[in-house]
């Protein structure tokens, strides 16, 4: 009858804490202000005042992803893209909308010079996306917004709800694979 008495009280404790979501409330302003960064952007683009451009597959029409090349495509474009399976090589800097560094390639564990390698759909999914556009020796930067990132939830420095922006270099295709 004790141990009922001590285990009553305790899972009414546990129950009332998994009612409320504190996250949402928490990171409301975050998100407005994702939120308002997406919307400014894709108003830009969508008036042509970019120079972004937004892909969005047919095989995930509910993500997407804005990408900006620094190189003469037309000089890479003859040059290999991969392939979701691909095994690919990249350079990357990634931060959010205020600028808040959240981590590269270059800090990181990586294939030596500074190398980050996986296969386009091993990543989340705005990654994915833009690597699939992308063709050897393209720079880019890439605007993920949070719904092809990581979303509501937090991965490590990375708060809920943002849009992450990704300064990348494909450096090599590995392994080219069907």
């Amino acid at each position: 009858m004790r141990k009922l008495l001590f285990f009553i009280p305790l899972m009414a404790i546990i129950l009332t804490g998994c009612l409320g979501d504190d996250n949402n409330d928490y990171y409301s302003d975050w998100k407005k202000q994702n939120d308002d960064y997406l919307a400014n952007l894709e108003s830009e683009v969508n008036a042509g005042r970019s120079e972004y451009t937004r892909f969005v597959p047919d095989w995930a029409p509910q993500n997407s992803v804005y990408v900006k090349w620094h190189n003469d495509r037309s000089q890479t474009l003859k040059n290999l893209s991969p392939l979701s399976t691909s095994t690919v090589d990249i350079t990357y800097a990634m931060e959010n909308i205020e600028g808040t560094d959240l981590g590269d390639s270059f800090s990181a564990t990586t294939w030596g010079d500074s190398i980050y390698r996986s296969q386009p759909n091993q990543n989340i999914a705005g990654m994915w996306i833009a690597m699939l556009n992308m063709h050897v020796g393209d720079s880019v930067t890439m605007i993920i917004p949070y719904l092809s990132g990581y979303g509501a939830r937090q991965m490590s420095a990375i708060k809920p709800y943002s849009n992450l922006i990704y300064h990348v270099k494909m450096k090599a295709i590995p392994k080219y694979e069907y």
